[in-house]
């Protein structure tokens, strides 16, 4: 079965003074964690409206990397969306080719970010025309979804067309340290194995004694990266970080630096 969740974003709106604005909007995008492999062409990515009115959608792919703990992406055409434009009738549903135009090195993931922007209607821009043309007010909604091209030898997720050794699944390799810096605590998390690291459930852990530190998702580590995120408390003496790493059902405690 197709798993599917639903996506609640918020759309960010740039005004001439400034000052952020939110809207709400709502679209069913599957799969999360889409994955090209070395003998696939393409991945399939559908999106479905479940609103009540057409929603006219871009799709692009850009190239993502980690570098100085942020986030970078660039254009690129190593993968390609098609179509990369579409028009949704409310209750109905897209399929999205994300095709691959050449191979990831061999042993590697390469890293993507699929991009959805749902653009406003020729109505919708009427209105907001309209109603906020004093402020200037631009709207755009985007949705973002990892993408993974593996390159040959190199797999991460199981597949019921081709058995394999489960010991043979590049994984990643976490390793943690924190830092206090002028403005609060900081927790370090470096990846030096051949997977991604996808954390959710993040805690601190000593025995039975649990501190949660993040309930849903704290981000991603791509291979060979450092990412930080800032603590909201100081981390409990004794304490190490585990989480359950690109949903696993069991827990991964993580290795000092």
């Amino acid at each position: 079965m197709l798993r599917t969740v639903l996506l609640h974003t918020l759309a960010w709106a740039a005004c001439l003074a400034g000052a952020p604005a939110w809207a709400q909007s709502s679209l069913m995008i599957w799969p999360l964690d889409p994955v090209i492999e070395d003998d696939q062409r393409a991945a399939a990515l559908w999106l479905e409206n479940r609103g009540q009115q057409p929603m006219s959608l871009q799709i692009r792919v850009l190239a993502w990397s980690q570098g100085d703990r942020t986030d970078s992406y660039a254009n690129q055409d190593a993968v390609i969306a098609s179509p990369p434009m579409a028009v949704v009738p409310a209750g109905q549903r897209q399929l999205v080719r994300l095709m691959s135009t050449r191979p990831a090195p061999v042993g590697t993931e390469v890293a993507y970010r699929v991009l959805v922007d749902e653009l406003p209607s020729a109505d919708s821009g009427e209105d907001s025309q309209r109603q906020g043309s004093a402020m200037g007010i631009k709207l755009q909604i985007r949705y973002s979804v990892p993408l993974f091209v593996s390159g040959k030898d190199h797999w991460t997720k199981p597949r019921a067309d081709k058995p394999r050794d489960a010991a043979t699944a590049a994984k990643p390799d976490l390793r943690w340290r924190t830092e206090r810096g002028m403005d609060g605590h900081y927790l370090f998390v470096r990846n030096d194995g051949r997977a991604h690291a996808r954390l959710t459930a993040v805690q601190w852990a000593r025995g039975n004694d649990l501190v949660t530190v993040n309930p849903g998702l704290l981000g991603y580590v791509l291979p060979g990266a450092e990412m930080r995120w800032k603590l909201e408390q100081p981390p409990p003496p004794g304490h190490v970080p585990q989480a359950r790493v690109n949903n696993a059902e069991a827990v991964t405690v993580f290795t000092a630096q």
